[in-house]
């Protein structure tokens, strides 16, 4: 049989069923309305949820043609998961997808013309932040508009010589981290997955983001899309927040493997890529302190690993001696941050 499938919507999904609900319908709709059946599917992985997610996901691959769904037979994790379905998607361009995002209207029609138009490797769409006020994404706030600050669209060709055309967008290359915000060539995070393993380990949940430093740096062909089409939920409880390690340790050592490719492969944004996690990792921090938890030992890691990264340097060694004071005192040290830096 013939495949003509130009973009695969790549969805991984955990006991989220009425989020996964509301991210697919949506999605289905802009298909069926633009007529693009036989152009974009939508793939979903559904990893072993103990909630009824299993049900929904066979409903929809019976319904419609162009969705195919999965139950995974056990748990994967979040790495594996993604990687399995990227290599399970028949799309030249894969687009993976958290299951709690959405798309705007139009979004659908819009990638596919872009892909057709520039024929990129990489695109990275421009996203708003939400938090949802309820357990299905029905409603919802914008917290964040309009992340890249940029009205017009960005091509780049060669990632060296037109680097600057990329300047204009607000930490563009933050963006490779928002799972939804990201379209690829299969075949090329394909071939840079086996090279991302050799920097970052196999279980590392940014594993999936390595391919796309690499390949954008090596390959060039990206294409920044002004238009915020990507309505990313960003709830404050949400991150990591079904890994049992903790989002402290994530935050802290599994964010260091990917700062350090991104000082192999784009060594001029490496500074500003560890800073955003230092940030991370001292919030963490706070959150571990406030629940009961003892970080001292973690922090002084931090301090050993951000020791070149000011103010957050001087709070980890501060936590090392009295966390509890540090976390009193965060909004604080927050405001005094910002007077400094901006």
């Amino acid at each position: 049989m013939e495949n003509n499938i130009l973009l695969s919507i790549a969805v991984t999904t955990y006991n989220r069923r009425r989020f996964l609900e509301t991210t697919v319908s949506r999605s289905i709709k802009q298909i069926v309305d633009a007529g693009l059946e036989n152009e974009v599917e939508i793939v979903i992985s559904n990893d072993t949820s103990p909630d009824n997610t299993a049900e929904y996901v066979t409903a929809v691959d019976t319904q419609y043609s162009f969705v195919r769904g999965f139950n995974q037979p056990k748990n994967l994790g979040v790495t594996k998961n993604l990687e399995w379905i990227v290599n399970e998607a028949r799309g030249t361009y894969v687009q993976l997808f958290g299951d709690d995002d959405l798309l705007e209207d139009g979004a659908i029609v819009a990638f596919v013309k872009a892909i057709k138009k520039y024929k990129p490797n990489f695109i990275l769409v421009n996203t708003n932040n939400i938090h949802s006020l309820d357990d299905a994404n029905k409603e919802y706030k914008v917290v964040l508009e309009n992340r890249l600050n940029i009205q017009d669209d960005i091509f780049m060709e060669d990632f060296t010589k037109d680097y600057g055309a990329l300047e204009p967008a607000y930490h563009w290359w933050y963006l490779t981290n928002f799972i939804t915000a990201n379209i690829f060539r299969k075949d090329l995070w394909q071939k840079e997955m086996e090279a991302a393993k050799k920097y970052v380990k196999p279980k590392n949940v940014f594993l999936w983001q390595a391919p796309l430093i690499i390949g954008i740096s090596k390959y060039g062909k990206l294409l920044l899309m002004s238009e915020c089409f990507i309505l990313c939920r960003k709830n404050p409880t949400d991150n990591y927040v079904l890994d049992p390690r903790g989002r402290y340790y994530i935050n802290l050592f599994e964010s260091i493997e990917i700062s350090h490719l991104v000082k192999i492969f784009m060594p001029s944004l490496y500074k500003q890529h560890k800073k955003i996690y230092a940030a991370f990792v001292m919030d963490s921090f706070i959150l571990e302190t406030n629940n009961g938890k003892n970080v001292r030992k973690f922090a002084w890691i931090a301090f050993c690993s951000y020791f070149d990264i000011f103010p957050e340097n001087i709070q980890f060694l501060s936590m090392t001696i009295a966390p509890k004071l540090i976390t009193h005192f965060a909004p604080k040290l927050k405001n005094f941050k910002k007077s400094i830096l901006y």
